[in-house]
């Protein structure tokens, strides 16, 4: 029967005897999806539906299992099971877990570089290039708040306005100098005289990565392209690619590179695999979307953006 008194138990617990089940409370038959009534006398496997649960009372042991779209504990104890829902724990785990991985891969750079103009600070040079390292330093520390700020809170950052592409091109090349010298990397600019309502900041962000990944995973001693031409699909919008030299990929890897903690075959070094998630996450967050194609010779990965705040509402 079913069993009131243990209906005010917010876990699941189904007593059994003999093989079958002699009584549940309401938490149970919801997280079994089973009728109480119908539940009562049933054989335990047919009530249970999961061979996991089956064992795991058989044997006495506590586990974890994904099942019925829910992640439970079930503790066994003599003459029944105790069953707990822990899926909002656990995806509560994942985000924090998520968040942090994010956190650590998009402050990698503002951090390495305020360590680089120090490490050049103790050695002497002329007073106005020292006040050039300071404002550089300066500068990604300031970014570096504004992206705790805007990470650590799920909300729009009221940041968007007029930004020229080029000029956070070339910010984003200088900020990746030493990456792109250490595989002997140019970068060609077809970018004439394009600006787009967006947030600067995370823009920025959208090309150091797209312009890393093309640097680390495409060929050394070659050029990496970034160009923005008017989006063919969206009047108002422009599309945005940066072009690597790399072997080509087909086009259902290349969309799954847009996952989280998804490296490509041949993916060196102790990348996270949260790039390309990053800017398809920020792309879609402004409206537009973001792609990966193959090319003849290499690969693109692209994203679209405003051309002007109107756009935005369209």
């Amino acid at each position: 029967m079913a069993d009131p008194a243990l209906d005010v138990l917010r876990e699941g617990v189904v007593r059994i005897a003999d093989g079958r089940v002699v009584a549940l409370n309401g938490a149970a038959a919801a997280l079994l999806q089973v009728d109480a009534e119908r539940a009562i006398g049933a054989p335990l496997i047919s009530v249970l539906r999961d061979h996991r649960m089956e064992r795991a009372y058989l044997s006495g042991e506590h586990v974890e299992l994904e099942t019925r779209g829910r992640t439970l504990q079930v503790a066994p104890f003599a003459g029944g099971l105790v069953l707990r829902d822990v899926s909002a724990e656990r995806r509560a785990r994942t985000d924090a877990r998520e968040l942090l991985a994010v956190l650590s891969h998009e402050l990698r750079t503002p951090v390495t570089t305020i360590r680089s103009v120090l490490e050049a600070l103790r050695f002497e040079m002329p007073d106005a290039q020292r006040e050039r390292f300071l404002e550089r330093a300066e500068a990604e520390a300031e970014r570096l708040v504004r992206l705790l700020d805007d990470l650590t809170v799920d909300v729009a950052p009221p940041n968007a306005r007029s930004v020229p592409v080029r000029a956070l091109v070339q910010r984003a090349e200088s900020l990746l100098a030493s990456r792109l010298e250490e595989r002997c990397i140019s970068l060609a600019i077809d970018v004439p005289g394009v600006d787009v309502w967006c947030d600067p900041d995370k823009l920025l962000q959208l090309f150091l990565n797209l312009i890393e990944n093309a640097a680390l995973h495409g060929p050394a001693r070659a050029t990496v392209r970034v160009s923005a031409t008017p989006a063919s699909d969206r009047p108002g919008w422009y599309a945005i690619e940066v072009q690597d030299a790399g072997v080509p990929l087909e086009a259902d890897v290349l969309d799954r590179l847009f996952s989280p903690h998804t490296r490509g075959n041949g993916a060196t070094g102790r990348g996270t695999g949260l790039g390309l998630y990053i800017v398809r996450s920020i792309a879609e967050r402004w409206g537009g979307h973001a792609w990966g194609r193959p090319l003849p010779a290499g690969n693109a990965f692209g994203f679209t953006v405003a051309r002007e705040r109107a756009a935005t509402r369209a």
